[in-house]
């Protein structure tokens, strides 16, 4: 109690100006040393650990052959983790309506021996939009939306989970399209795109904000591909394609803006691919 009033008094001692840059340290600390300290009082049932992706599919011309590939990315370090590649003559089954998204991949772990139920939890980024669409690996039961903020937050996706079984994991896909803002964002003023879980809450346990892990990409992906396969057989590349179908927005293809590629990616080793 002494080291709180002291404290006190020595912080109504400072001028003005102190007190402005005290107080805005404080405001910025605080969101990242709050989870932690909570972690300390409430045992931690529920663990989140996150990744980040794009994924493209699309294609381009060489002379007189096409070769339409798909390619999932590591967003952070910008290199490819997977690209299949066909080449065909120009103009043979080209490739319906190239696209390029952001993935981020939230990978939910039930540390406890019980189930959790009615789990729910918000997640901010710059990288979902009104357009994100919430994949799901096959062992769950989710929903996800946009929520309207108030005029003091900014918006959050929630989702919302039936049941998460005892010492089991989940991977939840946040998908969404690159439009212009998003690829300004990320390509061309080089912003760090980050995430926020301001809360997560369950029957088991009322809310609080977690502690947000990055997790290493390869590994989300191969727990990814063994809850979609069974084993630890990659998943179909088909399957991949099949979770993104083409818009049908009935837009006619004249009045399509064509599609502009991704900058390339860098190439760089199988242990640096999966790390932040």
């Amino acid at each position: 109690m002494k080291i709180l009033q002291t404290c006190w008094h020595w912080f109504w001692r400072q001028s003005r100006l102190n007190k402005i840059i005290i107080l805005g340290l404080f405001a910025v600390v605080v969101p990242f040393v709050l989870p932690t300290v909570v972690s300390w009082f409430r045992p931690t049932i529920i663990k989140v650990g996150v990744a980040f992706y794009t994924y493209e599919r699309a294609s381009f011309s060489e002379g007189t052959t096409t070769t339409h590939f798909f390619e999932k990315r590591n967003l952070v370090t910008n290199c490819s983790l997977r690209r299949i590649e066909e080449t065909q003559p120009t103009g043979q089954a080209p490739i319906a309506n190239p696209q390029s998204w952001v993935l981020l991949k939230l990978l939910l772990e039930n540390a406890s021996d019980q189930p959790i139920t009615h789990l729910r939890l918000g997640v901010r980024s710059p990288a979902l939009s009104p357009a994100t669409q919430l994949l799901t690996s096959p062992n769950v039961d989710a929903t996800g939306h946009m929520d309207t903020p108030s005029r003091d937050t900014r918006p959050a996706y929630i989702i919302s989970i039936a049941a998460i079984a005892p010492a089991t994991s989940t991977v939840l896909s946040l998908q969404t399209p690159i439009d212009d803002r998003l690829r300004r964002f990320i390509y061309e003023d080089h912003r760090t795109v980050t995430v926020q879980v301001p809360f997560v809450s369950a029957d088991q346990f009322r809310e609080y904000p977690p502690i947000v892990s990055r997790t290493n990409a390869i590994k989300i992906l191969n727990r990814e591909g063994l809850l979609r396969t069974g084993d630890d057989r990659e998943a179909d590349e088909a399957l991949i394609a099949t979770l993104m179908p083409p818009d049908n927005s009935g837009v006619s293809s004249s009045k399509v803006t064509p599609y502009q590629l991704l900058p390339k990616s860098r190439t760089c080793s199988e242990g640096e691919a999966g790390m932040w």
